[in-house]
């Protein structure tokens, strides 16, 4: 393997703002291994090249139009040399130096773990709303997890919520193992295909490991329209895997819409904010919360028209 014991993994389009944060971070890392970088960089037209030719790593280029969450992966992966590949998102930001050894050392530890995912905090800067719905996420649990199927039965018995959260995983911060994926590739999707990795390995009698000590600062501060979207998506994903459809008629969603809006405000509440910063995203939470619940009804709708 030349002496490379983990490659790191990094797809990239015009990730100016956080690249060069990133690998610094990497590149700190306190391990007692030998890594490598490579980033696929998908059609970038800011300074993110200019960020890339600043450290001793690998670079590939492709087309805009190229671009797949799983088969780019499998690419980046195929071109490495490490027995463990850290895959994460341009955007997530090592939040110490032993970040990296902590997500290794549970493959290390385990060899039935085919992966493991980090805890993400929100950025510093990012929106008050964001810090809320980041600190909701399956990802920033401060518990350990692990995820193996015992009994295939018994996996099928479980409601679609509790397969979601059986099988997560996420690729804005993971580690896995090469010989895994050499014979479970990512599969070619636009979307979630670490979860759909997931739910595969785990089918083959592997371990998935959520490990809290890794973490990451990673969130978005979505447009309403962009939150809309991206809920569309997700649970046209979670629909499809596993016949998730919290919001299945009108009355759900406006349901849904109240306790998704009364649920901010005590998030906002909770969370200690100012009484200023709760008085100025006021009238941005139900914007978001239908925009969210609306997303989430359209997109498990058209997941089941088309099955």
């Amino acid at each position: 393997m030349n002496g490379i014991d983990i490659s790191v993994i990094i797809p990239v389009k015009n990730g100016q703002r956080y690249l060069k944060s990133v690998l610094e971070a990497v590149f700190s890392q306190e391990i007692n291994a030998k890594f490598e970088v490579i980033i696929v960089d998908s059609g970038s037209t800011d300074k993110t090249l200019n960020i890339i030719m600043q450290y001793q790593l690998t670079h590939y280029r492709i087309r805009e139009t190229e671009f797949n969450h799983g088969l780019t992966r499998n690419f980046a992966i195929s071109k490495s040399q490490g027995k463990y590949i850290i895959l994460m998102n341009s955007d997530a930001i090592p939040y110490n130096n032993r970040w990296m050894e902590r997500l290794v050392s549970n493959l290390e530890c385990d060899q039935r773990a085919a992966g493991v995912y980090s805890r993400q905090v929100p950025h510093k800067e990012s929106h008050p709303l964001t810090q809320v719905r980041v600190n909701r996420f399956f990802t920033s649990s401060k518990t350990r997890r692990e995820s193996q199927i015992d009994k295939i039965d018994d996996y099928e018995k479980l409601s679609p919520r509790e397969k979601h959260r059986f099988c997560n995983f996420d690729n804005v911060s993971s580690c896995i193992r090469r010989d895994v994926w050499d014979k479970i590739p990512f599969p070619k999707t636009d979307f979630a295909e670490d979860l759909e990795w997931s739910e595969s390995v785990l089918r083959a009698g592997h371990k998935i490991i959520y490990e809290p000590d890794s973490i990451v600062y990673h969130s978005h501060d979505f447009s309403i329209f962009d939150w809309y979207k991206k809920n569309r998506v997700n649970f046209n994903k979670l629909a499809s895997l596993f016949g998730l459809n919290n919001i299945n008629n009108i009355y759900r969603l406006l349901a849904f819409f109240f306790i998704y809006t009364f649920r901010d405000i005590y998030f906002l509440y909770k969370d200690k904010r100012s009484f200023t910063a709760i008085l100025s995203n006021i009238h941005l939470i139900p914007l978001y919360s239908f925009s969210g619940a609306l997303g989430q009804y359209i997109g498990a709708k058209e997941a089941f028209h088309f099955k």
